[in-house]
């Protein structure tokens, strides 16, 4: 056999393998043969399909600036704004969307003892925001208060004792009295804002002491379970219905910034890649299966809906110019390593 014919073959075996690969016959095989080849990859061990050391370098490739600015805070912000626009299009409460039994599982939650932790209570009561608030509701309640029960100017006290001993009015009297009274809560007003100012965190501090110890009574878990049930009872879009366009692409962001981050963070990479190179070197020699099945994973898989979804990319990537040269280079490789003048053995 001479080069010209090894040639003319090695052509004729590069158009052949470049057309059936992206051919109709090409999706049928792959439809059939994924279901074993997954099952095949399910019985291989471990250690032959994960390679904790390039994981780690792949955690640390996505962490360079490059591919965060380029890569993961633009996917980070599509997916996000992508569940804001589903989450507003959606019209179902959200217990709709529950399991079932998730709503026992949520309110047995709600049940444990010291689930509100006792320093987010005193950081959010002692905030700066709610004394302010305090101080004025504290305020209004005071000088509500003496205007009912301050005997020289309360509608049942020396107004109406006056009144009935001048019943064809006060003359000089009710200006001196109303003068009085104007006098008076001048001068009440600063006084109670004095006293409140520092009131007001004892009565915060009083409220944290009482939400504590009686923060997991009937009346607290019931109180939780109430606020759970409300949301849960809201449709999709109304809890979002407040997140504006501006305040949309802030939360994007937000969301893009944080996911940037925890790839950048080192501590967090090496967190990462030690944990998975403690569980592959503790499962390296287990099937990939039963690996799984230690975290739970049970893989049951539609595998001919898989194959319908993974075949348009298979395909495109088979009719990749990169991919067909590979593949003429494997020919060539292959035809141009067998001799001038190739006799078909005995």
């Amino acid at each position: 056999m001479d080069r010209a014919l090894l040639n003319e073959l090695k052509a004729r075996q590069i158009a052949f393998l470049e057309a059936r690969l992206v051919s109709e016959a090409a999706a049928r095989d792959f439809r059939e043969r994924l279901p074993a080849g997954f099952a095949a990859l399910l019985a291989t061990p471990l250690g032959e399909l994960v390679d904790a050391g390039a994981i780690g370098r792949a955690l640390e490739a996505l962490a360079a600036e490059e591919p965060l600015r380029r890569a993961v805070r633009p996917a980070a912000a599509a997916a996000l704004a992508a569940l804001v626009e589903a989450a507003r299009a959606e019209r179902r409460s959200a217990k709709e969307l529950l399991p079932e039994g998730a709503r026992d599982k949520l309110d047995r939650i709600l049940e444990q003892p010291k689930i509100v932790p006792e320093r987010l209570v005193r950081e959010v009561l002692e905030s700066a925001a709610l004394d302010a608030v305090m101080r004025d509701v504290l305020y209004d309640t005071l000088m509500e208060f003496s205007e009912k029960v301050n005997p020289f100017f309360a509608e049942w006290g020396l107004p109406a004792l006056l009144k009935r001993v001048a019943p064809f009015g006060l003359g000089g009297v009710g200006k001196t009295m109303g003068a009085m009274r104007g006098e008076f809560e001048r001068r009440l007003e600063p006084e109670i804002r004095r006293f409140l100012q520092g009131f007001s965190r004892t009565a915060m501090r009083q409220v944290h002491d009482l939400l504590v110890a009686k923060g997991d009574t009937p009346e607290f878990v019931g109180l939780r379970k109430q606020v759970a049930t409300w949301v849960l009872e809201q449709e999709i879009c109304a809890l979002v219905g407040q997140l504006d366009a501006k305040s949309s692409t802030i939360a994007e962001e937000l969301g893009a910034d944080i996911a940037a981050q925890l790839l950048r963070d080192r501590p967090v990479r090496a967190r990462t890649s030690e944990a998975i190179a403690a569980f592959v070197a503790a499962h390296a020699r287990e099937p990939l299966g039963d690996a799984l099945g230690r975290l739970g994973i049970a893989p049951e898989l539609d595998v001919g809906a898989l194959a319908d979804a993974l075949w348009p990319v298979v395909r495109s990537m088979c009719a990749t110019g990169p991919v067909r040269a590979w593949l003429a280079s494997v020919v060539d490789e292959f035809f141009d390593g067998l001799p001038d003048g190739l006799e078909p053995s005995a």
